[in-house]
């Protein structure tokens, strides 16, 4: 939390004020502090903290940026009507110093001693004030003047006794006085099976606040359910969800998972399933006359349905583009808030095609076609006994454990097996050894397929085609080729040869296949043949960062080969995941 609260620096927090003036709303919420799912460490205590420590940020923001302007300018006016305000509105921003019981309250005095001096300020000089102005918006995009959390936990949970439940309660006596949306903005029900599941979610909130104040939000992330989204939404609010929000934009808000779904199905299958998902959606939706957000739970590798802005858009339903709500994790959080040029940058590109949406693409026969196949190759190679004995022995998976991953715990459970890893370490595990399978497994058998079907030259011409009107399959195929541009198999051999040189052999060939011919589909995407033909400088910043990985490589291979490790084995296995996750521009 003190790490990414700092991110929101001073001059991020001047950029989307400006933003904000000038038409473009920015809103940022957090997961820290509000996300329970599967982690035991979060409860009421890590709550009370985040949101003291998003306070801080922001109270520190006001001392530094606005409030000497307002004291300073005040001062030279010698108004006792002013001078008065004032003091009023300096002794309710000393009692905001912590988020305590009744905060709401308190909040709501220093918004009326804002409003106050405003209006006396407006009275007695026939203008704003501009740092005043700015207060009031810094108030509007953060009303409890804290980073608003988004709460999570997985279905089933949603009892008064349970740690959610207990979050929940906090967050009520928090709000006493005000009101609870200030401090939390939805609650993201995982692994959303079924209405009961959105159901047993809202009793609770209804039960604790007396009120439904905040959304329910389904989170559709299983493949077996994505098609089975439209009708669990009908039952839901026919069985009495309240998805109209007082004050809220939309009827109704949807989340959907894509590193969960692509760990099961294989990306492009997963990328498909999400689209139909959201087509699905979307034509209820209107057929309904609801409106609906949709929130993306994405990140900007290819296993978790990054892509180019416009490719992305081309794929959404009618209507999805106006409001964009989108997870950044890892080192997507650091690049995007790195400085206001960059932010300004990411939000007037995603403006550029909310004001002129492309036209939405049909998913082609041959897309089809190519996830069917990968799904199907995909699923039966994760289930093999085999390869769950080489993510094991040959990557950095039975060492998860020493890692600090902020997010969650690395796994759901300690029965182990692929279910029970969390999404991220799955694409760490392979990050790491340079292997990057997540990306690839299965496009490969799917291209083989294909040419087997109409020969090599047919399905160039196929292939071209299909790129050609289908934004889903050449978003997937860019962010493919930039995926396999990182891979270097010699490394993930080396951890093969010296971590498991006995384990499934037959199938480390056939992998090595695979990836050869996922590389040929890359290939064939593109028109000469090279990968990443569209950014050589990306190309060349990947050929000169490569060989400075190679020696994090042996490093880590070193631990992985010791059966046991001391403080300094899991320092320096610590530090090799970082250097290798900073120089592969990704830790999963």
């Amino acid at each position: 939390a003190r790490h990414l609260f700092s991110l929101v620096s001073d001059e991020i927090l001047s950029e989307l004020l400006r933003l904000e003036r000038e038409g473009d709303r920015v809103l940022i919420r957090t997961w820290v502090g509000g996300d329970k799912d599967g982690h035991p460490g979060v409860g009421p205590e890590q709550t009370d903290a985040s949101l003291n420590l998003s306070r801080q940020r922001l109270l520190g923001f006001v001392s530094a940026r606005l409030w000497p302007r307002i004291v300073r300018d005040l001062a030279l006016l010698q108004d006792d009507t002013l001078s008065s305000a004032l003091g009023d509105l300096e002794r309710a921003r000393a009692d905001l110093g912590r988020v305590t019981l009744a905060d709401g309250r308190r909040l709501t005095r220093f918004r009326a001693a804002l409003r106050e001096l405003r209006e006396r300020y407006q009275s007695v000089c026939n203008a704003a004030h501009p740092a005043l102005a700015q207060l009031e918006l810094l108030l509007f995009l953060f009303p409890g003047l804290v980073i608003p959390l988004e709460l999570r936990e997985e279905r089933g949970l949603f009892e008064r006794s349970a740690p959610i439940g207990r979050m929940l309660e906090y967050l009520g006596h928090l709000a006493r006085g005000g009101r609870v949306e200030w401090y939390v903005r939805g609650l993201v029900v995982s692994m959303t099976d079924s209405a009961k599941d959105l159901l047993e979610a809202q009793a609770l909130v209804l039960e604790v606040f007396g009120e439904v104040s905040i959304p329910i939000v389904p989170l559709f992330e299983l493949p077996s359910v994505l098609p089975r989204a439209p009708q669990i939404l009908e039952e839901a609010l026919s069985a009495g969800l309240r998805g109209s929000i007082p004050g809220y934009e939309w009827d109704l808000e949807v989340m959907l998972g894509y590193s969960d779904t692509s760990k099961r199905m294989g990306v492009l299958p997963s990328r498909l399933a999400i689209h139909d998902a959201m087509a699905a959606i979307g034509k209820w939706a209107k057929k309904r006359a609801q409106r609906v957000l949709f929130f993306h739970g994405s990140g900007g590798s290819v296993g978790r349905g990054g892509g180019r802005t416009e490719e992305r858009f081309a794929t959404w339903p009618q209507g999805a583009c106006a409001t964009v709500k989108e997870t950044l994790q890892g080192e997507m959080v650091e690049r995007t808030l790195a400085s206001r040029e960059i932010l300004r940058s990411q939000i007037h590109q995603i403006g550029r095609h909310q004001t002129a949406p492309p036209r939405p693409s049909r998913v082609s026969a041959l897309t089809r076609e190519l996830a069917g196949v990968a799904e199907s190759t995909y699923v039966k190679v994760v289930d093999e006994r085999d390869f769950q004995r080489l993510l094991a022995s040959a990557t950095p998976y039975t060492r998860l454990g020493t890692l600090t991953i902020g997010s969650r715990p690395s796994k759901r459970a300690k029965t182990g097996g692929l279910d029970s890893l969390r999404a991220i370490p799955w694409v760490l595990c392979w990050t790491q050894t340079r292997y990057l399978l997540h990306a690839w497994l299965g496009t490969g058998a799917a291209w083989l397929a294909l040419e087997s079907r109409l020969g090599k030259a047919g399905a160039r011409v196929a292939l071209n085609e299909a790129i050609e009107s289908d934004a889903l399959l050449r978003s997937y195929l860019r962010v493919l080729g930039f995926t396999l541009a990182k891979t270097v198999p010699a490394i993930w051999e080396a951890y093969v040869r010296e971590l498991a040189p006995d384990t499934a052999p037959a199938l480390v060939r056939r992998l090595k296949r695979e990836h050869a011919a996922a590389l040929d589909l890359a290939r064939a995407s593109t028109r000469d043949g090279e990968l990443l033909s569209y950014r050589p400088w990306l190309r060349q910043s990947i050929r000169l960062r490569a060989p400075m990985i190679h020696p994090l490589n042996l490093l880590q291979l070193d631990v992985l080969r010791r059966k046991r490790l001391n403080s300094g084995h899991e320092r320096l296995f610590r530090e090799t995941i970082t250097g290798i996750a900073a120089g592969m521009l990704t830790t999963g």
